[in-house]
């Protein structure tokens, strides 16, 4: 028979075995709901996060989707502000993110409404990647024998009620471009500003998508 020594001896091994799994069980469960997690009812379950990874990589032929005024769909990006430009990512074949119409539901609790119904789709297709799939292209520009560069990047930037959610995000001689600082970084280059916008809109695909198409459920 065991004795009573050996007995408590096995019981703080195995404790001190499982230790590390009981504590996060413990810990993941005396944790609150996180406060962020998406609370809008009409937004589908695939769209929600869910606390699903970020995924950075992309593939050739992907769709983004972007949603503009009727008027600016041949290219919404002429007039526009190059900063982060906010698009929905459509996925890989065999694990699809979201559809075209998705992008036009709205993930604003201060708004009153579900979905935007003045709008329009523009639809993007990726045409090129680096070796590692991500989206990545450099832009310069000499002035008075000053190299300036910019840095345009694809990012996969997932909402609690949006997990498609990506932005095109450009750096200008190292720093991140926003509508704060935008005219005195991209502002002041035009050449490389509207090299941007040309790269972008020559992804732009030709066939429309109304308002009017439903997303799926």
């Amino acid at each position: 028979m065991m004795g009573i020594e050996s007995f408590i001896s096995l019981i703080k091994m195995a404790i001190l075995k499982h230790w590390p799994t009981t504590f996060y069980l413990i810990n993941r469960k005396s944790k609150p709901e996180t406060p962020n997690d998406c609370k809008l009812e009409y937004i589908p379950h695939r769209l929600k996060r869910n606390r699903r990874p970020i995924i950075q990589t992309y593939q050739i032929g992907e769709h983004l989707f972007y949603r503009c005024k009727p008027e600016e769909l041949e290219n919404p990006y002429k007039k526009i502000s190059i900063a982060e430009l906010s698009h929905n990512r459509s996925g890989f074949p065999l694990d699809s993110l979201s559809t075209a119409a998705d992008v036009l539901y709205n993930i604003n609790p201060n708004n009153t409404f579900e979905r935007y119904t003045n709008l329009e789709i523009c639809i993007l297709e990726i045409k090129s990647l680096t070796p590692q799939n991500i989206y990545r292209k450099q832009f310069s520009e000499t002035k008075a024998d000053v190299i300036y560069n910019a840095i345009i990047e694809l990012r996969h930037d997932p909402g609690d009620c949006m997990y498609p959610h990506s932005v095109f995000r450009v750096s200008f001689n190292g720093e991140i471009v926003t509508y704060d600082n935008y005219q005195k970084t991209l502002g002041k280059h035009p050449k490389i500003r509207n090299s941007i916008k040309e790269e972008i809109a020559s992804m732009i695909k030709r066939r429309q998508v109304s308002q009017n198409e439903q997303p799926i459920l």
